[in-house]
């Protein structure tokens, strides 16, 4: 499974994890937050509820366009999928579905989706950071050491994750690394000698 796949459902099942409470208890998460039990008003209901359809339709949104879900049907023709091998039990559940329209390259849409998803980890992070920090509970610590974590993998994935730009097509290593000053040990040309000595 590639970064951004990865990434992906990461990301989906973290923003579940948050927008379901919101979503099927909001009277209960807003007693979680009151010192006193005070009876939820309508608003406050609707407000919970929407920040838990919010945080879905963003987890939704970059699985889709991360292009980690196949947009294209075997219907009409347009789909490239072929099955990558004989279905077995060993296979994971999506290993079919990690591949865009044209192979082994990113959807055009996944570093923008993924970027997005970024900054919104990097700013809960902040939030619940000011909340520890401010009130000491540790929930707002875990928030934050979450979101955080999110927020580094997403930079990564739209910093390396399908980069090909120094790849060499034929041998497929990379022609980025460098001989100076520790040796490449993975060298295809090192590799070709060593096995004509």
């Amino acid at each position: 499974m590639s970064a951004i796949a990865s990434y992906s459902f990461g990301n989906l099942a973290w923003l579940s994890t948050q927008a379901l409470p919101l979503i099927l208890w909001p009277s209960f998460i807003n007693s979680l937050l009151r010192s006193e039990y005070e009876a939820p008003s309508s608003l406050e209901t609707y407000f919970a509820r929407s920040l838990g359809f919010a945080l879905l339709a963003l987890g939704l949104t970059v699985v889709v366009l991360s292009g980690a879900v196949p947009l294209t049907s075997a219907a009409d023709g347009t789909s490239s999928f072929p099955p990558i091998g004989p279905p077995s039990l060993s296979m994971p559940f999506f290993t079919n579905l990690v591949r865009t329209a044209k192979g082994d390259e990113i959807s055009p849409y996944a570093s923008a989706a993924i970027l997005i998803s970024t900054f919104h980890h990097a700013s809960a992070a902040f939030y619940c950071y000011g909340r520890y920090s401010w009130s000491g509970e540790m929930g707002f610590a875990l928030g934050c050491l979450s979101s955080s974590i999110f927020a580094s993998f997403g930079m990564y994935c739209v910093m390396f994750a399908g980069d090909k730009a120094m790849t060499s097509r034929y041998h497929r290593f990379d022609q980025g690394t460098s001989g100076f000053p520790f040796k490449n040990s993975e060298s295809y040309r090192a590799k070709k000698k060593a096995l004509s000595k």
